[in-house]
């Protein structure tokens, strides 16, 4: 596999394509004014050497951004949006250096050029095959990427059944031909054509029949389970991106209820075929079919469900619960015996880091394990998302919280800002109460495929329940007075920043009230000391576990 060339190569790539823009910046043009300052807001994000507001803050307006661009629907205007949008997160990622921000973008550059005879389109589409390049830092997917595009292209006649290459094609030829020592094997150019005519983006006549072109299917590499009495979640990955369908079956004559998912044209591959698993759900079967695949997944009785994927990887979500969320007692007096605490980050990724290198990673991890004998003291039963420096997935941490019956959910976070002078302790909730919020996840997600969107969108509306919005945003409200009185009483500079609404992933299918604690701004030199410190991570956890004191009171 090559090693992607220096930046200097691609740089000289893209300034050598007259319509893209230099090395170095990141422009998008300019959608017509509508009277949201988002798009000015994030206009202003992308300039070269502009300082940037605090993380949450970005990409609350890059969200912004896609929710109007989802709601333009097609057209020159949303792909400029989808670009600016693309842009913001790419600006981010630059400067913090987390891969997310940097796949979210390629997923809104391929969802900008998803029409390459609209202006601006081809130009975010091959801006989008380039980071994918530099991201993986492997010059033959640079090569793939601007391959998809080229292929993409072409324009057949519809008279001869001809294909030509649009000016799009001819404009990546530029950066093709200074690649073409790292072009992939012929079998993964093959399985991109493939996929394209599957797609409906490449005639099959113009692909080539000989006995050298082979037919990869997708295939699942693993299913994931996380069961437990009241809800389960289950994750079936695959090597590639495939269509599927939800079904029931209801139980009677001695079976119990059934519910699956078909993915057509997938191969089973060395996955499990008969799981048993015990709770909600009895037994995962995994079995061919005509068509494809199945994932079927037995129920142990009446339960709720919600299906969605995800991307890179591509993976299909189940979610099965006996109860709706948000179903638990109503009164003064809250029922808290089980919390899940989620250290925020770890393994391959470390978060944020300070000017000093202090990672976030080591701070989430440290206050989470000084906060957990707290609340065992308080006799609330305790479970940790990751125990030691390890990476787990967004959808794997709140599926631990469902299985473990918790009753709160508290993912544990530094914030940062490219303004080292950025300082305070924030608190945020899920923002389910505005009818973006559906865009703004899907656009994130999985802003190539409509589907997803729906998928998505379904997922959040089926969450917007008073009673738990209300929840999260009261022990929210607790949280933050709690930390705010733990560090005041010893720091007596700290700064309230407030209860927020953003749309963190990590809040998305929790059935429990659910906040994100943003500690304080590991990129500011003061707070970064005192991140690192025992003291400090000591009373944080104090606010933590007083806050929940307090919840479980009905303050």
């Amino acid at each position: 596999m090559g090693i992607l060339p220096p930046r200097r190569l691609l740089c000289a790539l893209l300034v050598g394509l007259s319509t893209l823009p230099s090395c170095g910046e990141t422009k998008t043009a300019a959608p017509d004014a509508g009277g949201d300052g988002d798009v000015a807001r994030a206009e202003a994000f992308i300039v070269p050497g502009a300082a940037l507001p605090s993380r949450p803050e970005v990409i609350a307006v890059a969200q912004q951004v896609e929710a109007l661009a989802l709601k333009e629907g097609a057209g020159a205007r949303a792909v400029e949006l989808h670009a600016l949008a693309a842009a913001v997160h790419e600006r981010i990622w630059r400067i913090e250096h987390r891969e997310q921000d940097a796949k979210e973008a390629v997923d809104l550059y391929r969802a900008a050029g998803k029409d390459l005879a609209l202006r601006g389109a081809c130009e975010a589409a091959v801006r989008g095959a380039m980071l994918a390049g530099e991201l993986a830092k492997n010059a033959e997917t640079s090569y793939a990427e601007l391959y998809r595009v080229q292929r993409r292209s072409i324009v057949i006649d519809a008279g001869t059944g001809d294909g030509t290459t649009s000016l799009c094609g001819e404009t990546v030829e530029l950066p093709l031909a200074a690649l073409a020592a790292f072009r992939p094997p012929g079998a993964v150019l093959d399985a991109i054509d493939r996929g394209l005519a599957g797609e409906g983006a490449l005639a099959l006549a113009l692909l080539d029949a000989g006995p050298s072109r082979v037919l990869v299917a997708p295939r699942i590499t693993k299913i994931e389970q996380w069961g437990g009495a009241e809800a389960a979640r289950i994750v079936v990955h695959l090597d590639r991106s495939s269509r599927f369908r939800v079904g029931d079956v209801a139980g009677g004559a001695g079976q119990g209820a059934r519910t699956y998912v078909e993915l057509d044209g997938v191969e089973l591959g060395g996955t499990s075929r008969d799981t048993p698993l015990g709770g909600v759900v009895s037994r995962i079967v995994a079995e061919p079919t005509t068509t494809g695949s199945r994932v079927a997944l037995d129920l142990s009785g009446p339960a709720y469900r919600r299906v969605f994927h995800l991307l890179e990887p591509f993976r299909v979500v189940i979610d099965i619960a006996k109860n709706q969320p948000g179903s638990g007692p109503k009164g003064a007096g809250r029922s808290v015996e089980r919390v899940a605490i989620d250290a925020g980050h770890g393994g391959n990724d470390p978060g944020a880091h300070g000017p000093s290198g202090l990672k976030e990673k080591e701070v989430t991890l440290a206050v989470a394990h000084k906060l957990a004998p707290i609340l065992a003291r308080q006799g609330i039963q305790v479970t940790l998302t990751r125990d030691d420096d390890r990476y787990v997935t967004l959808e794997e941490r709140t599926a631990r919280a469902n299985a473990f019956g918790a009753d709160l959910f508290v993912s544990i976070h530094c914030n940062a800002a490219e303004n080292k002078t950025k300082r305070g302790v924030e608190t945020y909730v899920l923002d389910t109460t505005t009818s973006d919020m559906a865009g703004r996840v899907a656009a994130r997600e999985n802003a190539t495929s409509q589907a997803a969107s729906n998928e998505v969108a379904q997922l959040l509306a089926s969450m917007r329940l008073a009673d738990q919005a209300t929840r999260s945003t009261r022990f929210a409200e607790l949280l933050q007075r709690a930390g705010m009185a733990s560090l005041g009483s010893q720091y007596k500079d700290v700064q309230d920043g407030g209860v927020h609404r953003a749309a963190f992933y990590v809040l998305v299918g929790a059935r429990m009230p659910a906040v994100l604690f943003e500690t304080s701004y590991i990129s500011n030199p003061i707070e970064e000391q005192r991140l690192g410190s025992a003291d400090y991570q000591q009373r944080l956890a104090d606010g933590i576990a007083n806050a929940v004191k307090a919840y479980r009171e009905g303050r």
